[in-house]
């Protein structure tokens, strides 16, 4: 039972935050349609958790096994997640190199909505020579 249990904590670090990371970076660098205001808000608040939740997963799932395992007497996985390591420290950097690419940060942003400007209906005079135009 504790090998079923560290095999699928090791098979989640290393299909499932790759996965996570690759969702959030493709919406991230994606141009979504969202009409609304709110659509665009909730869209970059779904974008920002699968990224968030990747990079905290990928640096806690090896950590976490690392102790189980340990903590089991387990070598082949201790081996296992001392090697896994090596690749959160690649996935980091390979997050890292994408964002300096992105043209604004990666968590954070928020697409813009397509809502149209709103219309003046009603011109107020300001002082200082700027009048309403038309009058």
């Amino acid at each position: 039972m504790k090998r079923l249990g560290l095999g699928g904590l090791f098979f989640g670090w290393l299909y499932g935050v790759p996965f996570l990371l690759l969702v959030g970076l493709i919406r991230r660098m994606s141009r979504p349609y969202t009409p609304s205001a709110d659509e665009a808000q909730a869209f970059g608040a779904t974008t920002d958790a699968l990224l968030t939740t990747g990079l905290l997963l990928n640096g806690v799932l090896p950590v976490l096994g690392l102790l189980l395992a340990g903590w089991a007497g387990e070598a082949l996985w201790r081996r296992h997640f001392a090697w896994a390591f090596g690749g959160t420290a690649l996935l980091y950097v390979a997050v890292a190199l994408v964002g300096s690419m992105a043209t604004s940060s990666l968590i954070g942003h928020v697409p813009a909505d397509l809502e149209p400007d709103p219309v003046v209906t009603q011109c107020i005079p300001i002082s200082g020579g700027r009048g309403c135009p038309g009058g």
